[in-house]
């Protein structure tokens, strides 16, 4: 049995393309009509679909880092590296916060749709009403709009016309207005319409849409597309997929402007920060010095002084020197003090910076902390409080403003000790300045004082007007490429994509369905499957499928199909017991109940006794079906089981004349079929029906349901196995392979009736018989009472 399998199985990997072919083809209608509802259906969408276009754009962002012509050269920009992080830049531009900015100026949320044909469409606002001129004023914010309302507008004879329609495009309100604004009445809209130059004989119609403002928000920021032009590049393509081409430039510009002005706004901090602390000093220093000039005042008039000589030793250069480092070292040191009480801890505020302190270290800190602020506000624009890129920023923030603490403390010690040596080193001049008068050095002392305050507002006032001149002057944070420009052709629906795809499936579907139909049958269907199956056994004929039931018995003169293949079957099969045997016992039997051996055998014994003497036996005792086809009553007549039974009588006087052709009918239907076939009577009537007729033709029973074939077996010479396409199962071969290989039926052959009932399998019976005749044929008789 494992041979017979393994054989069979090296034979199935064979694959017949043509036959394949030819089997799905024979399904053409379906794909016809497969086609014909996809192409329809592509049609439709084509035609009805709301397209959808493409808009890009391209930004490349300009790195602050070069702001600044007298920054020192770093490792970055010796070797041309960007010091620019695309990454966060895509943050900024997707952030919602600049999303909803940009969707309040333009009002996104408010649509505009025209009526159609079919249906509506959206179009800009500038485009809406036909292009015609007209006003309108919103009565609300619409950056408040929560649930949708739709406002239908209709224009006819001069007169305006509003319904409001609901969530569920229930009618709230219809309001007919006398002209063409609603300003000339009262009314509930959210908006005053007022339509210039439309001429009276035109009509229109459409909707104005209010959407919810987070919901569009939510369409554009998943529209949206960022990337990288290369991997390198400071560029990015900016793209957003809408419905109107318009609408969609318009935003993707307005968007642009927006992130400019974010990044300009962000660069201007710093010296609005600079202003401001520059002001708040400038008005404390002014009513310093107020008070300083009052007071020499106040000392000249007191002691009736108007102009002193100054002393000559009072030149002396080391004096001059001394006076000038303490002088400077004071400044620096009311800058110092100045910027210290500035500072906020943990407020993550900008400080001011290029304020006239001469301490590299800490102006270099300042810029550091100014820029890991502005970064924490870019985080926060796309980010919560709580993620962990702003926690990250804020752990430097507050460590680098440690730092500027510690850096301030140690400036105002080493200022505090320099000016303590300072101070040492004029007493040394004391005795110098000893004959000076009185006066003339508490003078001095005043206006050395007034220099200090004088010089340090005078500085103040020369760095805001530098941070005034960079507030004005700031570079723009980006450089627009190209600006947005929408594709002409749509990306939804793709038409060369939809009808490749429709096409596709047109034929995909169908062939699925007939491949998991085919996957699923097990059934013989042709010829060439049951040589795969079978092992040594030969096929002697293929009969037809017939149309015409009501000629099931051949008659002598019939060319129909049916009898050619008979006649086919009987030469095959002649040719093969002359050649292996001398006896002419033929045994007719299937696997299953339906198969057609009854009416096979019939007609094979029919055909035979137009010119030999012939005897068919009904020995299917459980289902006997002969007499149907010979058109008798079964009660009427005794057969088989009644001889064996009666020993009284002669089974030559149970005879049946069906013209040329001696038929035993089976007989009554008895309670133990196996049990009377084994007996001696039947086999005695075998052996004696041998000698009085050229063929014996025995109809059994199926032999897989039943044993009663296998007791019959023994008594025959030859058996014809019936196999019927399209309902024998496959693996019904393996049991004639087992019968053949174990001998227990002698001689099969193998018919293969009923072909061409089913052309899915693209066989055409071709039959060729002196003439070359070819039949395609299709019948339906009643095998299922075989």
């Amino acid at each position: 049995m494992d041979d017979i399998k393994s054989e069979r199985s090296s034979t199935e990997i064979n694959f017949d393309f043509r036959e394949t072919l030819f089997r799905y083809l024979n399904y053409w209608q379906f794909y016809l009509l497969s086609i014909a509802i996809f192409a329809l259906g592509t049609i439709l969408l084509l035609r009805y679909s709301s397209y959808y276009y493409k808009s890009q754009a391209k930004i490349e962002i300009i790195d602050k880092a070069q702001d600044s012509e007298m920054a020192l050269p770093t490792e970055m920009t010796v070797f041309n590296r960007s010091m620019i992080n695309l990454e966060n830049e895509i943050g900024v531009l997707s952030s919602r916060i600049l999303h909803a900015r940009n969707i309040s100026n333009l009002k996104s949320n408010v649509l505009f749709y025209s009526d159609g044909i079919i249906r509506n469409y959206q179009t800009h606002p500038n485009s809406w009403l036909n292009n015609f001129k007209y006003n309108i004023e919103y009565k609300f914010d619409t950056d408040t709009i929560t649930h949708p309302i739709t406002y239908f507008i209709k224009i006819n004879q001069g007169q305006l016309q509003t319904k409001s329609f609901d969530i569920n495009n229930k009618l709230i309100e219809n309001t007919i207005f006398s002209s063409l604004s609603t300003k000339t009445q009262n009314h509930n809209l959210p908006f005053d319409l007022e339509i210039l130059d439309f001429p009276k004989t035109d009509e229109f119609s459409g909707y104005i849409s209010f959407n919810s403002f987070q919901k569009t928000l939510d369409y554009f920021i998943d529209n949206l597309t960022l990337s990288p032009t290369l991997k390198d590049s400071d560029q990015l393509n900016v793209s957003l997929i809408h419905r109107n081409v318009m609408i969609a430039d318009e935003y993707l510009d307005n968007l642009i402007n927006e992130f400019d002005k974010d990044g300009i706004m962000d660069r201007q901090l710093e010296y609005k920060r600079t202003m401001d602390f520059v002001d708040s000093r400038a008005i404390f220093l002014k009513n310093e010095l107020t008070v300083i000039e009052n007071k020499k005042q106040e000392y000249k008039q007191k002691n009736n002084l108007s102009e002193l000589t100054q002393d000559a030793a009072l030149n002396i250069e080391q004096k001059i020197t001394y006076n000038s480092e303490l002088f400077n070292t004071s400044s620096q040191l009311q800058l110092i003090n100045a910027l210290s009480e500035s500072l906020n801890e943990g407020s993550f505020n900008l400080l001011p910076i290029n304020i006239g302190i001469e301490n590299f270290k800490l102006n270099n800190l300042l810029e550091n902390y100014n820029e890991l602020v502005l970064q924490r506000e870019n985080y926060l624009m796309s980010a919560g409080i709580n993620n962990s890129l702003v926690k990250n920023a804020e752990k430097k923030i507050n460590n680098l403003y440690l730092n500027i603490i510690e850096s301030i403390e140690n400036s105002k010690n080493n200022l505090q000790s320099k000016i303590f040596e300072l101070e040492n080193k004029e007493k040394e001049y004391e005795d110098i300045y000893g004959n000076v008068p009185v006066n003339e050095r508490v003078l001095r002392a005043i206006e050395r004082e007034l220099e200090v305050k004088e010089s340090l507002f005078l500085l103040l006032l020369q760095k805001r007007e530098e941070a005034a001149i960079n507030f004005a002057v700031i570079k723009p944070s980006i450089k627009v490429i190209d600006y947005a420009i929408s594709s002409k052709n749509p990306v939804y629906p793709n038409t060369f994509l939809t009808c490749l795809v429709a096409l596709s499936l047109s034929f995909f579907i169908p062939t699925f369905f007939i491949f998991f139909k085919y996957l699923l049958d097990n059934k013989i269907h042709n010829r060439s499957q049951l040589d795969k199956h079978l092992v040594d056994v030969p096929v002697v004929a293929e009969i037809p499928h017939i149309i015409d039931v009501d000629n099931q018995i051949i008659s002598k003169d019939s060319r129909s199909p049916l009898a050619e293949s008979v006649r086919m079957l009987i030469a095959n099969f002649k040719f093969l017991i002359n050649r292996k045997v001398s006896e002419n016992v033929v045994l007719f039997t299937s696997s299953i109940k339906g198969e057609g051996k009854t009416i096979i055998s019939i007609n094979a014994a029919k055909l035979l006794s137009l010119q030999s003497k012939v005897l068919l036996i009904g020995s299917d005792l459980r289902n006997p079906q002969i007499h149907n086809f010979v058109g008798i009553e079964r009660q009427n007549f005794k057969g088989v089981s009644d001889y064996i039974v009666k020993d009284s009588l002669n089974w030559k006087d149970l005879i049946y004349k069906y013209e040329n052709l001696d038929i035993l009918l089976s007989g009554t239907i008895p309670p133990n079929p196996n049990e009377l076939l084994a007996k001696d009577r039947f086999k005695y009537l075998i052996n004696d029906a041998k000698k009085h007729y050229d063929y014996v033709i025995i109809d059994t029973a199926p032999c897989l349901l039943v044993s009663d074939t296998f007791e019959i077996s023994k008594l025959v010479d030859s058996t014809i196995y019936i196999f019927r396409a399209n309902h024998t199962p496959k693996n019904l071969t393996d049991f004639i392979n087992d019968l053949k290989k174990q001998s227990k039926l002698p001689n099969i052959s193998v018919v293969l009736n009923d072909i061409g009932s089913n052309n899915s399998y693209a066989y055409v019976y071709k039959y060729g018989y002196r003439y070359n005749y070819t039949y395609n044929y299709g019948y339906g008789y009643g095998y299922e009472k075989d």
